[in-house]
């Protein structure tokens, strides 16, 4: 797994098997990253949804190893299995995938029994949507005016915030987060540029902050922050809530 991991960044080449709504998505945006994406699916309207979109897009039944053998799947880097909701089917493909050598299968789960299957198979990533949707979900709960950008162990992390009304029209050394809070503002987004603030720099509505620091220290930021925000409108706006079906 962690020889996987360290090629995962040299991936160029993608087969995605399976287009319902999280496959379609995964094939849209590698193609959109710059991959080669193969996206493959039975239902030849849905095939016709997204071949403008990726390499190629081919209408076949992907269970078979001489299926998946004529469309050159052995060259391949990475396999997306979209497939949720049919399990046998999953599982059938993932280790079709696993026999043929392919470097790294990606398979999405309908849930926790289905995932360790798929995982004690030889699945390298599983990924339950509702999972992983209800645990977005619940942290924009907790913190509906902030986006976790990236977390880089369980006690640092990177956000996004907009600038708050408290904050707006005040500089950077006026706010004093650094040694108030310990946490940095990394950088700032204020249309459409992208800046490294310094201690000068100016705050103002509509401002994006991208925010490093301790977990703990975040939430003493955070926790300071009590102007009222649209919950709703914030959710929709970081994370898509569909989560249902393939």
């Amino acid at each position: 797994m962690e020889e996987n991991k360290a090629k995962i960044s040299n991936f160029k080449d993608f087969m995605v098997i399976g287009l319902g709504r999280f496959g379609k998505t995964i094939a849209k945006s590698l193609s959109e990253n710059g991959k080669e994406v193969v996206a493959i699916d039975i239902d030849p309207e849905v095939i016709k949804t997204v071949q403008s979109e990726v390499s190629s897009a081919v209408v076949a039944n992907a269970l078979g190893t001489d299926v998946l053998k004529s469309l050159g799947i052995e060259n391949f880097d990475c396999v997306v299995i979209g497939i949720g909701s049919d399990i046998q089917s999953s599982i059938l493909i993932t280790l079709t995938c696993k026999e043929l050598g392919i470097p790294y299968i990606v398979a999405k789960a309908k849930n926790d029994q289905h995932k360790k299957i798929l995982e004690k198979i030889g699945a390298d990533l599983v990924i339950v949507p509702e999972y992983f949707m209800a645990k977005k979900v619940a942290s924009m709960l907790a913190n509906p005016n902030v986006y976790e950008v990236m977390k880089l162990t369980d006690e640092f992390k990177i956000i996004e915030i907009k600038t708050p009304p408290k904050w707006q029209n005040k500089s950077i050394i006026e706010l004093d987060l650094k040694k108030k809070y310990q946490v940095i503002i990394n950088f700032l987004k204020t249309g459409e540029e992208i800046i490294t603030p310094n201690g000068e720099t100016i705050l103002h509505e509509g401002d994006i902050l991208v925010i490093a620091g301790d977990v703990s220290n975040l939430n003493k930021v955070l926790n300071k922050i009590d102007d009222p925000i649209d919950i709703e409108d914030s959710i929709t706006g970081n994370y898509s809530t569909s989560v249902e079906g393939d």
